[in-house]
C-alpha cells in the first residue's frame, strides 16, 4: 500500500475570484474578461503546472441545487489548471452573466510526489467520489467519474479534512438560493441532468 497523501503532497495556493460588477456584456467579451482575470490572478508561485488539482465553487448567497440538497461546488478537475481554466472560461462567463452579482472562486493546488506525476488524478477521483456519495450527483460540470482511481490512496487526517472542506458547504456560508439550469439551456442542462444518473 502506498504511503498516505499528506499536506506536503497537496499544496494550496491563493484562489482566483471571478465576478462582474457590471452588466451589459456579451458572452464573447465576458469570456475575454474571465480569461484576463485568470491570467492576471493565477498563482505565480506554482511550479508543477501540469500536476494541479482545482475546485470551482460559488461564493455569496447562491449555491447549486443537487436534488433536495445544495452545494457551492461547480467542478472538480486536475491537470494544467491555467490551461484548463482558459478552456472553462466560456461556461464560467455564461454563468456569471446569467446570475447577476454571482462570484466564482477557483481553488488551485499542486499535487506532487517524487516519481509520481499522476497523483493529482487519484486525488481528483477521490474528491469526485466523495461529492457523489454526499449529494447523489457529480458536480455540475464534471462529465464522468474516474472509478478505477478511487480509493487507491489513504490521506493524512488534516489533508483529507481540507479536501473534504472544499467540496462541502463550508462553515460560515449562508446560501439563500439554489440554482439549476432548465432544459431550455441545453449547454448547461445536458451535463447537469446527466450527472444525477452517473
Amino acid at each position: 500500500m502506498p504511503s498516505p497523501i499528506s499536506s506536503q503532497n497537496v499544496v494550496w495556493h491563493d484562489s482566483i475570484k471571478l465576478r462582474f460588477g457590471f452588466t451589459g456584456l456579451d458572452e464573447e467579451d465576458a469570456t475575454r474578461i474571465v480569461r484576463r482575470i485568470i491570467t492576471k490572478s493565477f498563482p505565480s508561485s506554482l511550479r508543477y503546472t501540469g500536476q494541479c488539482l482545482y475546485v470551482a465553487r460559488l461564493r455569496g448567497v447562491v449555491a447549486v441545487a443537487y436534488g433536495d440538497r445544495f452545494s457551492p461546488v461547480l467542478y472538480i478537475g486536475e491537470g494544467n489548471a491555467k490551461n484548463r481554466f482558459y478552456e472553462h472560461a466560456p461556461w464560467l462567463a455564461r454563468l456569471l452573466l446569467s446570475v447577476p452579482n454571482l462570484e466564482i472562486e477557483l481553488h488551485v493546488a499542486e499535487v506532487k510526489r517524487q516519481n509520481n506525476t499522476d497523483l493529482c488524478e487519484y486525488v481528483e477521483a477521490d474528491m469526485i467520489h466523495w461529492f457523489r456519495e454526499e449529494y447523489g450527483y457529480l458536480p455540475w460540470f464534471n462529465q464522468q467519474r474516474e472509478s478505477s482511481k478511487e480509493g487507491y490512496y489513504e490521506y493524512m487526517p488534516d489533508t483529507e479534512k481540507k479536501l473534504r472542506a472544499l467540496i462541502s458547504v463550508g462553515s460560515g456560508n449562508t446560501f439563500l438560493w439554489a440554482i439549476r439550469p432548465t432544459h431550455n439551456n441545453s449547454d448547461a442542462w445536458t451535463p447537469y441532468s446527466k450527472n444525477s444518473h452517473e
